[in-house]
């Protein structure tokens, strides 16, 4: 059975600035190492440099670059694409096979369900 990486780096990309910074937090408490982005553009950016986060928690209603675009290109480019995504949205009707996210959390989504979505996805391999 695979153990959770409790140092695993983390993106969270959200233009919420005070849900941001309590998922900032709230990931630094638990012992994950987070990475927090107003929008997805700088997330992507960093990605592209490089950077590889055992997990994305994204907002898809957002300035510059929202979700969707930030997916769409996630998923184009096949050094990033089996990153998992986890979305957060207040947004109903969500075409969950168009985003292929490993997992939708409605907003206001609770703490408790945000770590556990966390932990199925942080997994050492």
């Amino acid at each position: 059975m695979s153990e959770i990486d409790h140092h695993a780096p983390i993106f969270v990309v959200d233009d919420d600035p005070d849900l941001r910074e309590i998922l900032g937090d709230l990931l630094q408490d638990e012992g994950y190492e987070p990475f927090l982005f107003a929008n997805g553009q700088p997330a992507l950016e960093l990605l592209q440099s490089g950077a590889r986060p055992h997990l994305i928690l994204l907002d898809l209603m957002m300035p510059e670059m929202n979700g969707w675009q930030f997916r769409e290109q996630q998923l184009r480019d096949a050094s990033l694409r089996d990153i998992p995504v986890v979305v957060m949205t207040a947004s109903t009707g969500v075409d969950t096979g168009a985003l292929r996210a490993s997992e939708i959390l409605k907003k206001p989504v609770g703490i408790e369900e945000i770590l556990e979505a966390v932990e199925r996805h942080v997994l050492r391999s």
